[in-house]
């Protein structure tokens, strides 16, 4: 019997539809949605889910004695993230009549009734059904207004054409990116799914409501806009005493940390742990995982934000979040407009001139080398460089970082310098910011933040020391989770071993869980890990649970809370696998093949999501249709040689020994370098009663690894069997 070292999982894509199912029975098509007046439009798309509540929770009722916050929210972009289809506010865009993006599709732009429509010409055959139906809402204004479609299954897609209201025109908010209807990132698929990417922070109280047995939406929501009772707490009962007689107001100040947390909620980038469970008054990390530049792509090696990560992280990063500075020190909570201006420095000098929050002391001037009224001598044109997304959204980062053109030369870091004088070179920067500032403390500081980091991606073999030293210098504790979370590769030293036992004991909760995670990694640690399945926060209770989804009990909390995370994004690639891992340990076969299944109908051209799904499918006793995914994923990725190996494996464990050998001969041809795949090639060949070729690959498995005794005592026992045949 041959003794194959089995498939094991590569990767398990956290973020990444038409069904897949083999066996199923045809379905029936949905009838298209037919859309043309006001009123239709509202029945499918409402203000409120639950108008009777309105009489507390209505912006006009705080407005009754808000009146100032009042005016400034209407101002502010919370007041307009999300809306109903407005003939009144719409009609505009929609007469251009003819429209051809910046990727070339043509478009024609449809009053139907009260409705408008985005229909595209020569729609490919794989655009799923429903893409043409009436947009039915808006979601923001300024810079940019996307439109909302209904497609099937409760589903709303923002669309990819959008409108520009202060040019008047449209644009494609991909650019001219040629993306296909299968990809997760169309607008028609997943990734620009309103339901589980927009509409949390774009309404009031809403609650997704993915059902991932019928991969279906029944969203709901109190309100169509970001409103008063989304940031502040307890609001039916505030407005029941101040109607009573004897109303005294509360004289307690807010807590300007759990506001900032409220902020978090959607100005960061995060992986929700809850069914939008997260109100008003409670602490971030109970709900959320935060990304922070151990991710790769999402962060510029020095921290600047790379990706969409709506600023949150950057602050709490920087030296400002660091030293206590709160989103309120500089916007207008109810407008998010700035309390003081910046073009003559007045916001940054509130505290810079004054020394408060422990800031430097600096004279704008001498300090930019600038003249006064030039870009160059304002503060947030250094410090907050801004980037463009969704192709007209310029967003400052808010990092607070000082430019420096090595860090662009080195690891391809922008610069603020070389942004404004685009004409000169790098290294013409590089000069001036060395004759004017030389080689700091905080700059060779963030010079070896960069190194550490870009070694940790790149799987230096000598990034374990150099991150384990930054760790040890760093004060900031969300660069510390980060350096944690980059050192779980190396659970096994035990230098990193002393330094999670102590972050386990941090009170930061991102601190702890990158800690846990560490633990995770070492065998001996079941009881530490076992423990923290009674941590204060949930985002740590999370990471044990998952680490310990085989021992699963449902009496036990923290596995119920996992549940709920998994369940709730299973709309998600990553999300549908890790529930399907749960129901094979529970021995749901079929639900763990449907919810496999439905992590590839996402995102159908990612080869490696395929391979993930396979490895579940094997391990649920159904190996043909693990093949038939491997098959499909190397249509995708005919030169990804893993997925060739894969399917040697599960072909030999069908004890298909020749489809085997062919596999293998193809995974290392096109990687030779994997040794254990010699390995296996030679077992099958000596079962195919091919010695000599045998010989060869086992000579070659032990070349690339010459100290793999297993490789050693298999050569051994072919000799011996060679000696043994007769001649």
């Amino acid at each position: 019997m041959l003794s194959f070292i089995r498939i094991t999982r590569f990767c398990l894509l956290s973020i990444l539809p038409v069904s897949l199912f083999w066996g199923c029975s045809p379905k029936k098509e949905e009838a298209p949605i037919a859309l043309k007046s006001n009123a239709e439009i509202a029945e499918l798309f409402p203000e409120s889910h639950r108008p009777a509540d309105l009489a507390w929770a209505s912006p006009k009722v705080c407005a009754e004695c808000h009146d100032s916050a009042h005016e400034d929210w209407l101002k502010s972009h919370h007041a307009i993230a999300n809306r109903l289809i407005d003939p009144a506010v719409d009609a505009e865009a929609f007469a251009m009549g003819e429209v051809t993006d910046e990727a070339g599709f043509e478009y024609d732009l449809k009053t139907v009734g009260d409705a408008f429509k985005i229909v595209q010409r020569d729609a490919p055959e794989t655009m799923p059904k429903g893409h043409d139906s009436p947009v039915i809402g808006a979601i923001g204004e300024i810079p940019l207004r996307q439109y909302l479609v209904p497609t099937s299954k409760g589903r709303l897609q923002t669309q990819a054409l959008t409108w520009d209201p202060k040019n008047k025109e449209w644009f494609n908010v991909f650019g001219d990116e040629d993306r296909r209807p299968t990809e997760w990132g169309h607008w028609s698929q997943q990734g620009m799914n309103w339901n589980t990417n927009c509409a949390f922070c774009h309404m009031t109280d809403y609650d997704k409501n993915y059902d991932m047995r019928t991969d279906t939406y029944k969203s709901t929501w109190l309100m169509q806009t970001v409103s008063c009772v989304q940031c502040h707490s307890d609001m039916e009962a505030h407005v029941e005493a101040a109607r009573s007689d004897n109303y005294v107001p509360a004289s307690t100040e807010a807590d300007l940390q759990i506001s900032m947390e409220n902020c978090a909620t959607c100005h960061a980038r995060r992986e929700e742990l809850t069914a939008n469970g997260f109100h008003a008054g409670e602490r971030f990390f109970d709900h959320y995982r935060l990304t922070l530049p151990d991710s790769p792509g999402a962060y510029f090696a020095d921290g600047q934000a790379l990706e969409e990560d709506y600023v949150y992280a950057s602050f709490m990063m920087s030296r400002m979040g660091h030293k206590g500075v709160t989103c309120m020190d500089c916007h207008n909570p109810h407008s998010g407009e700035n309390i003081l201006p910046t073009a003559n420095n007045a916001l940054c000098m509130r505290c810079h001139a004054t020394g408060a929050n422990e800031s430097i002391m600096i004279e704008p001037l001498s300090h930019s080398r600038h003249a006064a009224g030039s870009a160059g001598n304002q503060c947030i044109e250094c410090h907050m460089p801004h980037r463009t997304y969704m192709a007209r959204d310029p967003r400052r980062d808010h990092g607070f970082t000082s430019p420096d053109p090595q860090l662009t030369i080195d690891h391809g870091v922008p610069n603020a310098c070389n942004s404004c004088h685009a004409e000169e070179t790098t290294e013409w920067a590089l000069e001036h910011v060395n004759d004017w500032y030389g080689d700091t403390e905080r700059r060779e500081h963030v010079r070896e933040r960069a190194n550490a980091i870009t070694a940790a991606h790149a799987g230096n073999p000598d990034s374990l020391a150099a991150v384990k030293a930054i760790f040890q210098k760093e004060e900031n504790v969300y660069w510390k989770s980060t350096w944690m979370r980059l050192m779980a590769f190396g659970a096994q030293d035990e230098g990193v071993f002393g330094l999670a036992q102590a972050g386990l004991k941090d009170e930061s909760p991102l601190l702890r869980e990158a800690s846990l995670t560490v633990m995770t990694q070492r065998q001996d640690q079941l009881a530490t890990v076992q423990g923290a399945l009674n941590d204060a926060s949930r985002l740590v209770r999370n990471r044990a649970a998952e680490a310990l989804l085989p021992q699963f009990d449902p009496a036990v909390e923290a596995f119920r809370e996992w549940v709920e995370y998994s369940e709730m994004g299973a709309d998600r690639p990553g999300g549908a696998l890790r529930r399907a891992e749960l129901a094979l340990i529970q021995n749901d076969l079929p639900l763990a093949k449907q919810l496999t299944m439905q992590a590839i109908s996402f995102d159908k051209e990612n080869p490696y999501l395929y391979y993930d799904a396979s490895i579940l499918l094997s391990r649920a006793g159904d190996i043909n249709g693990a093949l038939k995914v491997l098959s499909d994923a190397r249509e995708i990725g005919p030169q990804i040689a893993l997925l060739a190996y894969s399917q040697g494996l599960l072909l030999a464990e069908k004890n298909d020994y020749v489809g085997a050998q062919r596999a293998f001969v193809e995974a290392v041809g096109l990687d030779p370098d994997q040794a254990r795949w010699w390995y296996n090639l030679a077992m099958i060949y000596a079962y195919l009663s091919e010695p000599e070729k045998a010989m060869g690959c086992i000579n070659r498995a032990i070349e690339l690894e010459p100290s793999n005794t297993d490789f050693m005592i298999y050569r051994e026992q072919m000799r011996a069997r060679q000696q043994q045949a007769p001649q």
